[in-house]
């Protein structure tokens, strides 16, 4: 970081450079620095970080998969996202996972209860 302090999400950005899913659980100590904040809301700000990079790539690979915008909205409140995002803050579990087992979770609500995520196409 410059002499000058990097906040939100660049600074977030800055911290998680080639950080390993071991190091996730680290950089909570890191926020809690930057905000100025105690371990609790560093994990909740922490946690909201992956949440809208998590959210950003199933919005990603739905539409690759032909779902509309609107569509994934509807269906994103059966999606545990935040649960997600945490267990990635905390370390338990890599974003790329999260994200790849939160859209098959939305595959098999979209085909209602269908299992074959390989050539998914959604009409919603």
């Amino acid at each position: 970081m410059s002499d000058e302090r990097q906040r939100g999400k660049s600074a977030i950005d800055a911290v998680h450079t080639d950080v390993s899913k071991e190091d996730e659980a680290k950089i909570g100590a890191k926020i809690s620095e930057i905000y100025s904040v105690d371990s609790e809301e560093a994990i909740e700000i922490h946690a909201n970080y992956h949440a809208q990079r998590i959210l950003a790539g199933l919005e990603r690979r739905a539409r690759q998969n032909g779902m509309t915008k609107k569509a994934l909205e509807e269906k994103m409140e059966h999606l545990a996202v935040q649960e997600a995002a945490y267990q990635v803050a905390t370390g338990q579990l890599a974003e790329p996972a999260a994200i790849d087992i939160l859209f098959r979770n939305l595959y098999i609500m979209e085909s209602k209860g269908g299992d074959n995520d390989r050539y998914v196409n959604f009409y919603g």
